[in-house]
């Protein structure tokens, strides 16, 4: 842009003596006989009207030029010859803060219950406990792969590997830092909702994840969460995916597929 100026002025300042000449040539009193009124006079007055312009732009770049040097005069700090990239969020990722608003998080979203899910796939199994167990139903098993989904190994049905999947995929594209600090608590596990007697959770039928930031666990039910979480819960719910901050024991490592979800699977003959 300096460059740019200064050949600007120099062509200004070459150009405004023979422009001058010009105007000065057809200034000059007429010759008896001629007429100024005819097309001299009109070339006269772009001649003036180019000169102004002209003198314009030569001030108007002299200004600028003037300011370049002056803040190129003053004294600046020392600088590093080799700066560290860094961004502000990467060593927050993992802070423990509040959730604002959480019982809004999965609004538009329906959590998929327990007793809509046995009418989907059948009970997981007919004994269950607290405890982790294998299922026993076959077409819930026939439908449940281990697969590899970005950051993490997860046991779940397939579609919702595939679903998974995506999430991370756009994870890794927008928060790269984020991606590579996510690590899993789990995902497939036949049991009961915590505190309940009989209905099973929706780990029990291959459509939930935990997840945590740096393999620390989030705490259960105290309205905090790693911020990384918080970050994570935007990809979860564009994909259909409710997210356990909302629920009304907070449980914000907890990703579950929305109701919504199976559904369009179910139509779409994936389950």
């Amino acid at each position: 842009m300096k460059l740019l100026s200064g050949i600007l002025i120099a062509l200004s300042i070459t150009a405004a003596p023979v422009l001058w000449q010009v105007a000065d040539h057809h200034l000059a009193a007429p010759e008896p006989g001629v007429d100024e009124t005819g097309p001299l006079r009109a070339e006269v007055a772009a001649l003036r009207n180019e000169l102004t312009q002209l003198k314009g732009r030569v001030d108007g770049l002299d200004a600028r030029t003037s300011l370049g040097l002056a803040a190129s005069a003053a004294p600046s700090e020392p600088q590093n010859q080799n700066p560290i990239a860094s961004d502000t969020l990467k060593d927050a990722f993992a802070q423990v803060v509040l959730i604002a608003d959480r019982r809004s998080a999965n609004e538009g979203l329906t959590v998929a219950s327990p007793s809509f899910l046995a009418s989907v796939f059948g009970p997981p199994r007919d004994d269950l406990n607290d405890d982790c167990q294998p299922p026993t139903n076959q077409r819930l098993i026939e439908l449940l792969a281990i697969e590899d989904v970005g950051p993490i190994r997860a046991q779940m049905i397939r579609p919702a590997l595939v679903s998974l999947r995506q999430v991370f995929a756009n994870v890794q594209v927008f928060e790269p830092e984020l991606y590579d600090r996510i690590e899993s608590a789990g995902s497939l596990c036949v049991r009961l909702i915590r505190g309940s007697s009989s209905s099973a959770s929706a780990h029990a039928f291959g459509l939930a994840v935990d997840i945590n930031i740096d393999g620390v666990l989030d705490e259960l039910a105290d309205g905090k969460t790693q911020l990384g979480l918080i970050l994570l819960a935007d990809f979860f719910r564009k994909e259909g995916w409710i997210w356990g901050a909302g629920f009304g024991r907070e449980d914000s490592m907890h990703f579950e597929v929305s109701r919504q979800k199976i559904e369009q699977w179910r139509r779409q003959g994936q389950i």
